[in-house]
């Protein structure tokens, strides 16, 4: 009898959930993939699986080669539907997270990392306009490599990150211009200490009061896509006495994608200063002493040619450099990133992928040798 009470009571509950479900108020699908990674390494690189930039040449992790596998890049998220409005209006949202957010301090840290929101955002869509509230790609990331890794190029002559913004877009026939207003996180001990124990932590660019800007402007002329994309921010930077010094963030990039035939090509390049918030500078925005802070300068880019043989082969080469300006660097600071790649990938299925990477990577130093890597990479993922 109690197991029948029990049974019942279940059953209840899922057919609630189930009418509560079916009478949501707006539709949603839902969307990602599994995604499996093999990795090896002939030295030890930072940090890890994430493709960021070598160890000097007479350290120790020059000559340990490496092999590892995760699956904490899979992806999961939401496309929500809303109501129309103003006649000719709607509003949507997207909600997408992985598993790539951080890493519990243990020895098996690797099969179990923690939860990372990628986008949440919702907007309002007219034929003319869009306006996006939420967190979303910042205006100057993108277009990205065709590249295995999963950090797609950044450090190696790519910048790119996700910010909480209010982004306000105008579409007139081929141009789109776009603007926006961002939370300034600085990243400033992202990449070297990790500072822990803040829900929510106020760094650099925070304390600047103020948010960091951003815009960009597409043009589409036939099979080419062209876009001029920049951004400027304030930092109130320590240095080492405990002094805080204002400092810009900001940065110009102009990209071009074209298709001749069945290849596509892409280029991208910028310049700017203070820009290890978007991993530009090789993840170095600027240096200071007892008295003063400078901001690091650099420049830098990347460029692929992707070939599709048919319908499910397609094989892509590119590279990339990210070059500081070495008269703003001091101690061992990284000099330069030059990276190159090349992949073959079989769509076996509209939802199964496999891709098969190399890459060759070569990070300067200014008070060391330089450091250089080989990673053979192979992907594969199941889309749904």
């Amino acid at each position: 009898m109690t197991k029948k009470i029990i049974a019942a009571g279940l059953f209840a509950a899922l057919s609630l959930t189930a009418d509560e479900t079916a009478g949501a108020k707006y539709p949603v699908q839902i969307y990602g993939f599994v995604r499996m990674e093999a990795i090896y390494d002939n030295t030890e690189i930072a940090k890890g699986d994430w493709l960021l930039f070598a160890q000097p040449g007479n350290s120790p992790q020059a000559d340990q080669s490496i092999f590892t596998m995760n699956a904490r890049h899979t992806r999961l998220g939401l496309k929500i539907g809303g109501p129309e409005i103003c006649g000719n209006g709607k509003v949507q949202g997207l909600i997408e997270v992985d598993f790539a957010g951080g890493f519990p301090n243990s020895s098996t840290a690797a099969r179990q990392p923690l939860l990372r929101l990628r986008h949440a955002w919702f907007e309002i869509v007219k034929p003319a306009w869009e306006l996006r509230f939420g967190q979303d790609w910042a205006l100057i990331s993108g277009p990205f490599p065709n590249t295995a890794s999963f950090v797609v190029g950044a450090g190696k002559g790519h910048l790119w990150m996700r910010y909480p913004q209010i982004k306000y877009t105008v579409k007139k026939n081929a141009l789109k211009l776009a603007l926006s207003a961002n939370r300034p996180m600085a990243g400033n001990i992202k990449y070297e200490d990790y500072a822990g124990g803040d829900f929510d932590p106020v760094g650099d660019g925070e304390r600047s009061g103020m948010p960091w800007f951003m815009g960009r402007v597409w043009l589409t002329a036939g099979r080419a896509v062209f876009s001029v994309s920049g951004h400027y921010g304030q930092e109130a930077i320590a240095d080492l006495s405990g002094a805080e010094h204002d400092k810009p963030s900001f940065s110009l990039n102009a990209d071009l994608i074209m298709t001749t035939g069945p290849v596509q090509w892409t280029v991208r390049g910028f310049t700017g200063e203070n820009l290890n918030s978007f991993f530009g500078g090789v993840f170095q925005g600027f240096s200071r002493d007892s008295v003063s802070v400078t901001n690091i300068a650099s420049k830098g880019g990347w460029g692929q040619a992707v070939y599709t043989v048919n319908d499910r082969w397609a094989v892509t080469a590119g590279g990339g450099i990210d070059d500081p300006d070495d008269a703003d660097l001091t101690g061992n600071a990284r000099t330069k990133n030059t990276w190159m790649f090349g992949n073959v990938s079989l769509n076996y299925s509209k939802s199964l992928i496999f891709i098969l990477e190399t890459s060759m990577l070569k990070t300067g130093y200014l008070a060391a040798d330089d450091g250089e890597n080989i990673r053979i990479q192979l992907v594969t993922t199941f889309k749904f």
